[in-house]
């Protein structure tokens, strides 16, 4: 793999889509223990552009629920963003809740080299809620 040159054009080289699902609580935003690793770190080894991220729920989640995405540098995590998903029940006719992160093509969520991104919610929910984050990688696919 060629290292990045600096002041050369870079574009996206390959597609990325990460899931993760998280079911424990977190509330502690400047210290998180129940963040779920979406983007793990050794994936990213020359960056991405994130343009979609969601959280959608899996089940009845009983109450407003917190979603946090996290940068995550190593072991520490830096909370960058956050939205509430409503208490609505899936079923036949009604759709299961999904919340939109602050991120877009023309607003992307940019990780360095080296960064990966992680999720949590603020209150349990049995089944889970899930993240998904997509968008493009610098480094080729092998």
């Amino acid at each position: 793999m060629t290292a990045i040159v600096t002041n050369a054009y870079i574009a996206v080289q390959s597609p990325v889509a990460y899931t993760a699902v998280a079911t424990a609580a977190e509330t502690a935003f400047h210290l998180p223990t129940n963040a779920v690793v979406v983007v793990p770190i050794a994936d990213n080894t020359q960056g991405m552009r994130l343009d979609k991220a969601y959280a959608i729920t899996r089940a009845d989640p009983g109450a407003v629920i917190n979603c946090q995405l996290y940068k995550l540098v190593g072991t520490t995590y830096t909370l960058i963003d956050s939205n509430t998903l409503a208490d609505v029940v899936p079923d036949a006719t009604t759709a299961n809740v999904k919340a939109s992160f602050d991120v877009s093509v023309d607003d992307p969520l940019i990780l360095h080299p080296g960064e990966g991104l992680a999720f949590a919610i603020g209150g349990a929910v049995a089944n889970g809620v899930v993240c998904r984050v997509s968008g493009g990688s610098y480094a080729p696919l092998t």
